[in-house]
Parts: structure tokens; C-alpha cells; sequence
């Protein structure tokens, strides 16, 4: 369905009408006499003047906002969020009207342009439709190297947090170039020179070029390469290479091609990122990146049914900040967040790899010890305390004990509890007598 019937629904209209597999469902502008609105008529194709009515009288998988008008996109991100449909609009939908725009001057030019433009608008659906950020990688490589002839090419992420260049996907190579895969952006290496340029960069003979090092690639054999930047929203994503083991001649369709890629690319990875990092975020804590409690207690869930399964022990852990109320209000909530991360790192220390550390709540924390009995778990939990207790804080000689220290307590799978929160309930439970045992110590669960 396309929103908007003006130049661009008009130009768009009957391209797409023309593949047999894509079937375009409606087209709505709020002028009657909108050309794109005439054109449909003529097509045989529904028209209206609100979108949203004909939303809800045609079934569409895509929706094309050319409209030019931001209530409208605005209002149609809201929509389409509660519906399984892709929308393409802003820079998404001006890029696809220029690859459009662009097939039709190559049509009138030569017919056989026609294959380039087809499968960089395939490439666009492809890229919308990905479902993981490794699928989404391998498809943008395997575009990029098909469309320029290339045997090989990769892809660089840029991480933002190290300020260095990741290599996430390859293509062509042997695989001891993966173990070289990250690297700092020198000054006067290729990598600068690439993201400096903010441009295609051709190198037709890796031998005779002299502007940068480029000695690494000439070891993997490459002789010639396409290089381009990836930025979204005027930020760097990475950089997409296409290689060859030869030098070559990289023709200005090829060039362009690889542009006009590297550009919806961009956006896909950019989008990918933040989906990814709201999943991060949706189960991990944010300031001590730690799992969340709601992951925790699924984590829970999932180690005791196993436990069940094999007949093992579990045994968890919770632990709580002595006054750690006082310590924020002596010291300020800034300072009790270093001692919190701080604390994060003590306790990540103190643990096995296959053990789970979560936030529990604002102070307190939580541990899953799969296969530990109750003397192991009250033994890691009284470690714990001492390493906590040795550890030095900004502050914490006016805490009341002169010293930030935590308390914990243990119970295990059987022997305490048989579900989940009946484990929960009774590791609080010790956690409570440590309190009032004078603090600083573990407590397993005694029944009363």
C-alpha cells in the first residue's frame, strides 16, 4: 500500500505494479484529484482519501509513506508497531524512490541496467525482513559481493565503548583472518583514511598504492578493493569491503551500486543495534549490567527444573548492602552507584562461570549456585562477605561498622524448598537473621 499520491506515489505506482509478485493493495492521498489517486483508478487498484480506512479494508504486509508529511509518519509508526507489517518511509522511503527514479533513467539508457536495479530493491527487503543481526550481516556481504563480481569482502562494526574496529563477518578468506578480528583506528592507517573520505574509495592496485599501510592486506592477498563507510543518523556504523585477489578496474555502476547498498545497510544495522541493545536492556540491570530480577527468577525456574531432571542440589544466595541507605544518604546517590558497580565486580570475582549473579532489588542482590550443596553455597556466601568486607570503598569509614559490608543468606533445593519461591522465601528468611545477628556474616535457612 502506498501513502501518498503524489510525485513520488505517482512515480512509484506503476513500477511496482509491474512485478507480477508484488501486489499493490491501495493507495491513499487526501486530495481527490492527486495524480497517484487517477493513476490507481485507472489500475483498478483502491484508492481513499484517509489511510487509515483503507488499512482496515485491504490486507498489506508493506507500507510505502511518501507522503512527505510527519503526523503521518508519525501516526503510522504507532499503527504499524501493533501490526506485522514493515513500513518504509523517511530516508528508507526517499532512498527507494530514488533506486526507483534511478532504474527508470537506466531503462531509457540501456535494458540492461534493469537486472542491478531490480536486485538492489530485493536487497531492501531482504535487509527489512532479516531476523538476526548475523543473518542480517551475511546478507548484506553476499549482496555486496554479487553485485560488484567480488570473490571476498567484510565487514567492520565500529564499537563505540573500546573505540576500535570489529571485524563481524567475512567472505572469501581463509580463517586465520578472523583471529585478527578487532583493531584501533591509528592515525594514518587505512581505516582513517576510509572513514576521512566518508566516500567510496576504489584501490585498483593495492601494490602501487602508497597514501596508507596497507601491508596486513597484501599478506591476506588482496590486491584491489571497494571500501565505504557505513554511518546512519550521521553516526559510523562500520565500514563494508568488497576484495579481489587481483588488481582490477572497478567500474562507476559498481561504485554506485556498492553506495547506494552501503546506505540501506546502514540503516538495517543501525535499527538491528537498537533492537539488540533494547533486548539487552529489557533483561539486564542497567547500571551494574547484571541480569534483572525478572530474568533471574526465569534463570531460577530453569536450573531447579533441571536439578529435578538429574537430581542435583541447587542453592541460592541472596544478599543485601548494609546500611546502605546510610552510606547513600552520607555520601549521595552518585557515589552509592560507584559502590554498587563496585560491589558488582567484587562479587563477578568470587563466583564460577556457571553460577548467576542478578540485582534483586535496589540493594540487594542474588545468586544461583547449580549443583552446590548447603556447606558449599554458606561457604562461597561467607567468601563473599570477607572480599566485600576487604574491599575498599570511597566513604565507607562513615558507614556505622567503618566498612561497607553485606549480608547474605542460603537455602538449597531440596533440602530447604521444593519450588522456586519457596527457595526465594527462605533464603530471605536467613538473609533476615543475618541481619539481626549484627550484620557482615551468611546465614543458611534453619526451620523454626
Amino acid at each position: 500500500m502506498i501513502v501518498g499520491g503524489g510525485t513520488g506515489g505517482t512515480a512509484l505506482l506503476p513500477i511496482l505494479h509491474e512485478y507480477p509478485e508484488i501486489q499493490v493493495v491501495g493507495v491513499a492521498d487526501i486530495r481527490d484529484d492527486a495524480p497517484g489517486l487517477q493513476l490507481a483508478k485507472k489500475l483498478g487498484i483502491p484508492t481513499a482519501n484517509r489511510y487509515c480506512t483503507l488499512l482496515e479494508q485491504v490486507e498489506v504486509d508493506i507500507v510505502v509513506d511518501v507522503s512527505g508529511c510527519r503526523s503521518v509518519s508519525e501516526d503510522l509508526c504507532a499503527r504499524m508497531a501493533r501490526k506485522p507489517v514493515e513500513l518504509i518511509e523517511g530516508l528508507s522511503a526517499n532512498l527507494l524512490f530514488k533506486l526507483i527514479d534511478e532504474r527508470r533513467t537506466r531503462e531509457r539508457e540501456a535494458l540492461n541496467r534493469l537486472k542491478e536495479q531490480e536486485a538492489l530493491y530485493k536487497i531492501g527487503i531482504m535487509l527489512t525482513s532479516s531476523e538476526s543481526e548475523d543473518k542480517l550481516l551475511s546478507t548484506i556481504l553476499d549482496c555486496a559481493t554479487n553485485l560488484t563480481h567480488t570473490p571476498a569482502g567484510t565487514i567492520a562494526l565500529y564499537d563505540d565503548t573500546e573505540g576500535c574496529m570489529e571485524l563481524v563477518a567475512t567472505r572469501g578468506f581463509s580463517e586465520k583472518i578472523l583471529h585478527q578480528n578487532s583493531w584501533g583506528i591509528r592515525g594514518g592507517g587505512l581505516t582513517e583514511y576510509i572513514l576521512n573520505e566518508n566516500a567510496v574509495i576504489t584501490i585498483k592496485n593495492l601494490e602501487e598504492f602508497k597514501r596508507v599501510p596497507v601491508d596486513k592486506l597484501l599478506k591476506e592477498g588482496v590486491r584491489s578493493l571497494i571500501a565505504t563507510p557505513l554511518v546512519a543518523d550521521r553516526r559510523i556504523i562500520g565500514i563494508l569491503y568488497v576484495d579481489d585477489f587481483v588488481p582490477r578496474d572497478f567500474s562507476a555502476k559498481e561504485e554506485s551500486i556498492l553506495s547506494l547498498l552501503a546506505t540501506q545497510a546502514a540503516i538495517a544495522i543501525g535499527k538491528m543495534q537498537l533492537y539488540e541493545k533494547m533486548k539487552r536492556l529489557a533483561t539486564t540491570d542497567g547500571l551494574t549490567g547484571l541480569c534483572n530480577h525478572r530474568n533471574f527468577v526465569k534463570a531460577l525456574r530453569k536450573e531447579l527444573k533441571r536439578s529435578r531432571r538429574y537430581g542435583h542440589q541447587l542453592s541460592v544466595i541472596i544478599l543485601d548492602v548494609d546500611h546502605f541507605k546510610h552510606y547513600n544518604d552520607t555520601n549521595g546517590h552518585l557515589k552509592g552507584n560507584m559502590a554498587l558497580k563496585k560491589l558488582t565486580a567484587t562479587m563477578k570475582n568470587a563466583i564460577r562461570s556457571m553460577d548467576v549473579l542478578a540485582r534483586y532489588g535496589g540493594e540487594e542482590f542474588a545468586i544461583i549456585l547449580p549443583e552446590t550443596d548447603r556447606e558449599q553455597a554458606l561457604n562461597m556466601a561467607a567468601r563473599m562477605c570477607q572480599a566485600v568486607e576487604q574491599e575498599e570503598f570511597p566513604g565507607e569509614e562513615k558507614q556505622p561498622q567503618n566498612t561497607l559490608t553485606i549480608s547474605a543468606g542460603v537455602a538449597t533445593f531440596p533440602a530447604d524448598a521444593e519450588t522456586e519461591e519457596e527457595l526465594l522465601e527462605k533464603a530471605d528468611s536467613a538473609l533476615y537473621l543475618a541481619k539481626h545477628a549484627g550484620r557482615n556474616q551468611a546465614v543458611l535457612y534453619q526451620d523454626e
